[in-house]
């Protein structure tokens, strides 16, 4: 062809690629690439986070602390609570709260959102309604009406692009009839219904985002300074909880962060904007213009187009990272290549290069496909139409050992199981008809001769094109099937142990509790006869521990084991036996028995407990305490309600002697849940002004003058009423709460007092466990700094029991107390068990006699020489002497002769407020006349 050709075939060769490239860029061909290079692009430059947003996550460690997910709301409500204090902007929990759980938790949820005064974000979003793919019904998942009345609701709804992953999230969507911003626009602060999805940016490092584990800030690790004035955003990180989603740059991220990246990119101005790849691709066209001048080099060509797509790049990288626009180069940069290629085709004999290339592929195709066969980690068989052997790998053998000998072309159909056969015939006859070929996964059981083996296969039919062009049965193709096998029986056998051992214990084999009261509740699904049911039975091994301690561990664990082989030949009408913890077991009755009938079961299962276990080589007696409860009609309770029932009963049982069986109380149970709420709601009383301090008047005997008052706490609850501090003290105590509660009764005391007429004094009782365990000396300090009282007007009162067991740290406690100016007093004394000996070492500044003495008095000659001893002791001591519950001008003779000083007690004030102390104070209201 001669030169002056060459111009114009080189322009006709650049118009015709640019309408090629052009009209793939227009109907999204390179969508995919272009993602790929602004996600390239993103990993190139990164961004540091606004610090605005603070991630608490529900990690693996917060998991395996709290226990069972979902978790009781009562842990939601105390994160709020905590936020809340620590001064938090907004709060957003990625969490479905849109069905109800448990009502007492369900409620201490909602006072939280309510208390938090609407700063709480909860989700919604749309879903599917059907699992079947045709249908497209949707239907919105959004909180439930109890807490959507004191929240915000917001959309988490996103998708991902057709590779998987997600790259945009919209300001919103319609919820029905509704436009429901979603949560990164809500955090933001950013309303747009018009615009299009945000596209995130990526290049904001999440992992510069401030992350905290929630068990760390439920128990107090973490200073709630933290969340001051910040986004917290609360979700799943754990992997368990298969809240993840496949992103650019960072790969796999939880969905928490993906909303924390998109608020994010708000926050920063970063919503990035996409251009149209015109402007880009026009740019490429004259780069490829220039190159294709006949009076350059290739080399110098190449040069030119690789300069070329290096400034493209350039320049798409400077505008998405510092102006946030999203400039399309991946059809400029295939023109550009396509460019080169040109070049390259003109430089060679294209015709005969594509007929080398050609039979060397097929060369390489032939040797590779067979090196894959035969090296296969499956074993794979390709068969004809007719049965005969094309293909077949080494481990073929090993599953079908009657086909070893055979060879190429070998009629093997008669060989082969009968469901492989019957698949081979029906995959290709479908595939001849027209069909689209299909995979699907098989399984074929091999019996005992075969080795009880387990195969998972497939059969793949394809139509290969005859050379020739005809086929001995006159069609163009010829049809064969390819059957890729595996033996899955190791990993089957696996799966089928792991199974079980998601439901049983790993010990024993005896089941789990929660698969242990699924059973109950499928039990339940058929009503029982009129005078029959079913019994529920908690069984703890009497003597157990003792038996361990001095076996050994072995021994003990093997005990266990014997223990539930007996339980589960005790009657056949017991279920399975399950295991509760420790050497607690449970079981119920599968068919319905009469009450009588149950305790003949419980008394068998403890009389079976009680005959001697064999434990390797040792003998060893045991005992079996037993909770029974037994439902015999409606209104049916559940299988865990039950389960709880029989543990309750249990627990009363425990506190006999021997062995036994308890019935379960439902007044027991009445007061277990009571107590179950009381504690519930004694985390939030103390926020909700729930909680009162009141005062009793302390007077000197001698005069009837008002000398101060002991602080006394009420808690007034509005369903509830009056709660008894006897029921909510002890509980606080049992739950670690008491810290808290007596630190802010010892402030607020304090602070009344500050108000009180001259040198009035204040006396706290002080909680046995908060005096041991507490920092007792450091809450009376933060008490006396924030009130400003005199140390000399503050009275702390110590219960005996505090000095049960004195140690070194008691008594340095007293001394600092001591040192900070305050008077210490030993309550209720009498009651308790401290000894003189101890008595005399404790720097007391007071002596306080119970109230149980003074009351019976006058009835009682023992109380009269109680009280006398006392005083002598006190006097002996150098210390003075109080009493409690003082009632009578009798009772206030008699103390007054035996020298006693001060005296308490409704014959001188009731408790009362801080002002009527005031009003007693001040003559406005006078004690009880003599």
């Amino acid at each position: 062809m001669p030169k002056a050709h060459l111009p114009r075939r080189r322009l006709f060769a650049l118009g015709l690629l640019l309408v090629v490239v052009g009209g793939l860029s227009a109907i999204g061909a390179f969508t995919r690439l272009d993602a790929a290079l602004v996600a390239k692009r993103m990993g190139i430059v990164s961004r540091v986070p606004t610090g605005q947003v603070v991630f608490v996550a529900i990690d693996k460690q917060s998991l395996d602390k709290v226990g069972t997910w979902p978790w009781d709301r009562t842990i939601y409500a105390r994160l709020i609570d905590i936020y809340a204090a620590g001064g938090a902007r907004d709060i957003f929990f990625d969490i479905d709260f849109s069905a109800r759980s448990n009502p007492a938790s369900d409620a201490a949820f909602a006072a939280a959102l309510e208390a938090a005064g609407g700063g709480v974000i909860l989700p919604s979003f749309t879903q599917q309604l059907s699992s079947d793919a045709r249908s497209d019904a949707t239907g919105v998942n959004r909180p439930d009406p109890m807490f959507a009345e004191h929240s915000w609701s917001a959309s988490v709804s996103l998708s991902a692009d057709a590779d998987g992953q997600v790259r945009r999230f919209p300001y919103g969507e319609m919820q029905d009839s509704e436009f429901v911003m979603s949560v990164p626009a809500t955090l933001a602060g950013i309303a747009d219904k018009t615009a299009a999805p945000l596209i995130i940016d990526f290049s904001i490092d999440p992992g510069g985002v401030s992350r905290y584990s929630v068990i760390d800030v439920l128990e107090g690790r973490i200073d709630p300074s933290v969340f001051e004035d910040k986004i917290v955003v609360t979700g799943a990180s754990a992997i368990e909880l298969k809240d993840n989603f496949l992103v650019p740059v960072h790969g796999l991220l939880s969905g928490p962060m993906v909303q924390i990246l998109a608020t994010e990119t708000l926050l920063q101005d970063r919503a990035l904007k996409p251009l149209f790849p015109w402007p880009s691709l026009a740019f490429g066209a004259i780069i490829s213009f220039f190159a294709l001048s006949p009076y350059r080099a290739l080399r110098r060509q190449l040069g030119i187009v690789g300069a070329g797509m290096l400034v493209t790049e350039g320049m798409a990288l400077f505008l998405q990272t510092s102006q946030g626009v999203l400039l399309p180069t991946a059809a400029t940069q295939v023109l550009l290549l396509l460019t080169i290629a040109t070049r390259f085709v003109e430089e060679l004999d294209l015709r005969s290069w594509l007929l080398r290339l050609a039979s060397a592929d097929a060369d390489n195709t032939r040797n590779l496909l067979g090196r894959v066969i035969n090296d296969s980690a499956d074993a794979i068989l390709v068969v004809d139409e007719n049965g005969l052997l094309l293909e077949q790998s080494a481990r073929l053998a090993e599953i079908l050992p009657g086909l070893q000998a055979s060879r190429k072309g070998d009629l093997v159909a008669d060989r082969l199981p009968p469901e492989w056969v019957t698949g081979i015939r029906q995959a290709i006859s479908a595939l001849r008809d027209g069909h689209a070929p299909q995979s699907a996964l098989n399984v074929l059981v091999l019996g005992p001769e075969d080795g009880d083996r387990v195969i998972e296969y497939t059969i793949t039919p394809s139509k290969l094109t005859r050379a020739s062009g005809r086929s001995r049965r006159l069609v163009a193709h010829d049809f064969v099937a390819c059957i890729t096998a595996r033996d899955v029986t190791a990993r089957r056998r696996q799966e089928d142990r792991i199974t079980f051992l998601s439901e049983h214990d790993v010990l024993t084999d005896a089941l789990r509790s929660s698969p242990f009261i699924a059973m109950i509740d499928e039990a339940l699904e058929a009503p029982p006869p009129a005078d029959k049911g079913h019994a529920v039975f908690a069984i703890n091994l009497h003597r157990f521990k003792t038996i361990n301690a001095t076996l050994g561990r072995s021994k003990g664990d093997a005990l266990l084991k014997a223990v539930v082989a007996r339980l589960e030949g005790v009657e056949p009408r017991l279920s399975e036996i399950a295991r509760l913890g420790g050497d607690t077991f449970a079981a119920f009755t599968t068919s319905p028995v009469s009450e009588t009938e149950a305790n003949a079961i419980a008394e068998e299962i403890v009389r079976s407990i009680g005959i001697p276990f064999d434990v390797l080589g040792s003998k060893a007696r045991l005992g079996a305490r037993i909770g029974m409860t037994f439902q015999s009609g409606p209104p049916l309770r559940g299988g865990a309600v039950l389960v709880a029932e029989a543990e309750l009963s249990l627990d009363l049982a425990r506190q006999t002697s021997g062995n036994g069986v308890t019935r379960f109380d439902p007044e027991t149970g009445l007061r277990h849940a009571d107590a179950r709420r009381i504690e519930a709601e004694l985390w939030h009383a103390l926020d909700k002004g729930e909680i009162h301090v009141l005062y009793q008047p302390q007077v000197r005997l001698s005069d009837r003058k008002l000398i101060g008052a002991e602080a006394l706490i009420r808690w007034i609850h509005p369903k509830l009423g009056f709660v008894s501090p006897q029921d909510f003290v002890t509980i606080a105590e049992a739950n670690g709460f008491i810290e808290q509660l007596g630190c802010w009764v010892l402030t607020r005391a304090c602070r009344d007092a500050l108000s009180w007429p001259g040198e009035l004094t204040v006396a706290v009782n002080v909680a046995p466990l908060q005096f041991q365990r507490g920092d007792i000396v450091g809450a009376v300090r933060d008490a006396l700094s924030q009130s400003g009282l005199s140390p000399k007007r503050l009275h702390l009162e110590i219960t005996e029991s505090a000095f049960l067991n004195p140690s070194p740290d008691v008594f340095a406690k007293m001394a600092d107390l001591k040192a900070l100016g305050i008077s210490l007093a030993l309550d209720d004394f009498g009651t308790g068990y401290s000894s003189f000996g101890y008595l005399a070492r404790f720097p007391l500044d007071k002596i306080k006699v119970d109230q149980m003495f003074v009351r019976s008095l006058m009835e009682n000659p023992a109380s009269r020489a109680i009280v006398h001893s006392v005083k002598a002791l006190c006097k002996g001591l150098g210390i003075a002497m109080i009493c409690e519950g003082v009632e009578t001008e009798e009772q206030v003779v008699f103390l007054k002769d035996i020298g006693c000083e001060q005296g308490q007690g409704y014959l001188f004030g009731k408790p009362q407020t801080s002002s009527d102390l005031i009003d007693m104070a001040e003559g406005a209201r006078e004690p009880l006349p003599a």
